[in-house]
């Protein structure tokens, strides 16, 4: 799924609505000012060069963890990490996208999942976030 996304105070997150979500986007948050990515419970939060502005972000679901292969495009960074999407939904706030904001149902239903966020600073700013059962099954 391709949106875009209005980055709050440089930011957007992806999470999962669950119980203490807004604690987890906020230790997310404060990961991503020191490392441009950071992994907290349910959320992952994304640092962007734009602010103001808008990004791209292409959110793919995969069924196992996708390799990086030597013909991707030239990236800034590719980071992994897990999150933990209990609610069998992931949302990003941020999107322009109603759908987005709402929440996108998980084939594989509620559960661990690893994320990678791959950055594309170049020919504009663009973010892959590649989403993965890593864990037990709710």
């Amino acid at each position: 799924m391709e949106t875009v996304v209005s980055p709050s105070f440089r930011t957007f997150w992806l999470h999962a609505r669950a119980d203490g979500y807004l604690a987890d986007m906020q230790a997310a948050g404060q990961m991503a000012d020191a490392d441009d990515v950071g992994f907290a419970g349910s959320a992952v939060a994304v640092r962007t060069v734009a602010d103001p502005g808008s990004v791209r972000a292409a959110v793919e679901i995969w069924s196992r963890r996708p390799l990086l292969t030597g013909d991707e495009a030239p990236f800034d960074y590719a980071v992994e990490g897990e999150i933990d999407l209990s609610t069998g939904q992931w949302c990003i706030d941020e999107s322009q996208d109603s759908a987005v904001q709402a929440g996108m149902p998980l084939p594989s239903g509620a559960g661990e999942y690893g994320v990678r966020v791959t950055a594309y600073h170049e020919p504009g700013e663009q973010y892959r976030l590649q989403i993965w059962p890593s864990g037990r099954r709710r």
